[in-house]
């Protein structure tokens, strides 16, 4: 009994010293009752340097005497300095004297320190320190949205899920998700955050909303079927997948149609988005009649008098279109080869840009008088007589004079005038 008195009286004296100081710290350690000892360390803890306190609160909390409770506390407190910790480590030059002036700017000035952590771009850390602090909804939303992004343009979906997984308000994880998917990330990102609304959120969204996140569901699904390479040109299209369809019709990437038309009927399917197979069917109706419509000659050995003719067959599951691409014969040439030759006689000076003939002004190449000229079948002006013609009538370059480009493409008319035998 006399032992137990004389560690209770040291203990008291331990204790005395312990609080008297911001060196006090050291005399918890020799204290034996676990309790006093853990209860007088979060008592005293704003008086003590940081590494001090994390050295003694991991001291206490290893203690097999103290209870469940006491113990939870203390790892608590010493989580909370850890994140003072790593705020400090993130200044170039000292903001804070010391943790507990850090604290006191964490309560005074929240929003500078949470800008401090997202220059960093330590959005981990941003997420421990708003455990720990009230933020408001904006700025938590405006965190959580910043980190997401971030974790999926690196890739990493299984760590962005296990963040919207954590928000516990779902109001602010759909404010989130929408408003990153509103960012138009990367295709990966915008697949990913479509995926996951329609998912979790599908009875949140308006009718009109729905169809649009659809809409780039379906757009990021055929972007995904188009050659890497070439995904860069038409992605500003992936929340619109019938334009981009419409694009890659105009662009003549048959094959890529088929596969993406392929994808949308089978996306389509019980879906309703804003457009329907219906709509893909007027589409490819469209530019069969197109195709249908613009007659030339190929451009290889266009001086024979012989048919040419291709037929592009696109088969899109029970659609099945035979588009016609070009079918001609040279025969208007030879008659007017049959004509008393009349020879061009270029301008003694090439005209400045703002006198060339107008796109407008010719529907057929003014050189060979054949060739009309469609979305596939470009005009060209000659840089010499500034004419309209088609591509098959100005293969050659020569130099021309103020030109900007040199050698510059002329008609074959011109070039033919200039270097004669």
């Amino acid at each position: 009994q006399g032992m137990e008195e004389l560690a209770s009286v040291k203990d008291a004296v331990l204790s005395c010293a312990a609080a008297d100081g911001k060196d006090g710290w050291q005399y918890l350690f020799p204290v034996k009752d676990a309790t006093l000892r853990s209860r007088l360390a979060l008592r005293c803890l704003d008086t003590w340097p940081l590494d001090a306190c994390l050295e003694i609160l991991s001291y206490c909390a290893s203690d097999l005497d103290i209870t469940d409770e006491l113990k939870s506390t203390l790892q608590s407190k010493k989580k909370e300095l850890q994140v003072y910790q790593k705020i400090m480590n993130l200044q170039n030059e000292p903001l804070w004297s010391d943790w507990q002036d850090l604290k006191r700017a964490c309560t005074d000035d929240p929003q500078t320190i949470m800008d401090i952590i997202l220059k960093a771009k330590d959005y981990e850390l941003c997420e421990e320190w708003g455990h720990l602090y009230p933020v408001p909804r904006e700025n938590l939303i405006s965190f959580h949205q910043e980190h997401l992004l971030h974790l999926l343009e690196m890739g990493d979906m299984e760590k962005a899920l296990k963040l919207l997984q954590r928000i516990e308000d779902p109001d602010i994880c759909l404010a989130i998700s929408e408003q990153s998917l509103d960012q138009r990330p990367s295709l990966a990102a915008s697949h990913f955050l479509a995926d996951y609304l329609t998912t979790h959120f599908y009875g949140n969204l308006t009718a009109a909303r729905h169809n649009e996140i659809q809409a780039l569901y379906m757009g990021s699904k055929v972007l995904l079927t188009l050659p890497e390479l070439y995904r860069v040109n038409y992605f500003h299209l992936s929340s619109r997948p019938l334009l981009m369809l419409e694009q890659l019709l105009m662009n003549m990437k048959v094959d890529w149609v088929a596969v993406a038309v392929q994808t949308l009927h089978q996306l389509l399917a019980g879906q309703e988005i804003g457009f329907a197979v219906e709509d893909i069917d007027n589409l490819l109706s469209k530019y069969a009649e197109k195709a249908l419509d613009f007659p030339f000659a190929l451009k290889e050995k266009r001086s024979e008098p012989e048919l040419h003719s291709g037929v592009l067959i696109l088969q899109f599951g029970f659609l099945s279109y035979s588009l016609v691409s070009y079918s001609a014969y040279v025969r208007d040439r030879s008659l007017q080869q049959n004509l008393p030759p009349q020879e061009f006689v270029p301008p003694e000076k090439p005209p400045p840009k703002q006198q060339w003939i107008p796109d407008d002004t010719e529907m057929i190449c003014m050189v060979c008088k054949t060739e009309r000229f469609t979305m596939f079948n470009r005009r060209h002006h000659c840089r010499r007589c500034g004419r309209l013609v088609c591509s098959s009538c100005s293969t050659k370059k020569m130099a021309v004079e103020a030109c900007r480009e040199n050698p510059a493409r002329v008609c074959d008319q011109c070039y033919s005038f200039y270097n004669r035998e």
